[in-house]
């Protein structure tokens, strides 16, 4: 096996692992959100924490599907034009787009980098109603799910480069089945 399709598999299963376990975080806040339902109309005691909670959850959720997304091509194009090209031309678009996605990508690394260390420094609580609870964790999901999103990009962009310029590669993606167009 080659050092790019060991790189391939361990990233796309990477993106995997961390689709799915993030995953488990949904029936997680659709629990929370019942519970308050259920206090706020049946019992008549609103939860003061709830609503901050399950946003910081869904941000979780939101975040960490990135490269999960991205390796599974799920996020949006315009199809209309995509399939005009042959896989080639396809290669090569995607050659554009990823490389500009990583180029933002890596900006908003910095950024996200930057604003995590910050909360952290300061041990940041919310501010907001009386549950105060600290954040510097939840804004920590920002630079790592980039960063999940930078490697991935990196698999797509070797796999992009393989096929615009006809380098054969053992694509460990090549078994699985094309997305429906």
């Amino acid at each position: 096996m080659s050092l790019i399709t060991k790189y391939l598999v361990l990233q796309d299963g990477l993106s995997d692992w961390v689709g799915k376990s993030i995953s488990w975080l949904i029936p997680l806040m659709i629990g929370i959100l019942l519970w308050e339902i259920a206090n706020r109309y049946i019992i008549g005691v609103p939860t003061e924490w709830v609503h901050q909670l399950s946003a910081m959850i869904y941000g979780t959720v939101c975040f960490g599907a990135g490269a999960y997304t991205l390796r599974h091509k799920g996020h949006v194009r315009s199809e209309v034009i995509y399939q005009m090209f042959s896989k080639r031309g396809r290669a090569f678009l995607d050659l554009i787009t990823h490389s500009l996605g990583l180029f933002v990508m890596c900006i908003f690394f910095k950024l996200a980098w930057e604003f995590a260390a910050e909360s952290w420094a300061m041990e940041e609580i919310s501010n907001k109603g009386t549950w105060q609870p600290i954040i510097y964790p939840f804004k920590t999901v920002m630079p790592i799910a980039v960063g999940l999103v930078i490697l991935q990009s990196l698999a797509e962009l070797i796999r992009d480069f393989c096929t615009a310029f006809n380098i054969e590669i053992d694509d460990p993606r090549a078994q699985e089945h094309e997305p429906l167009t």
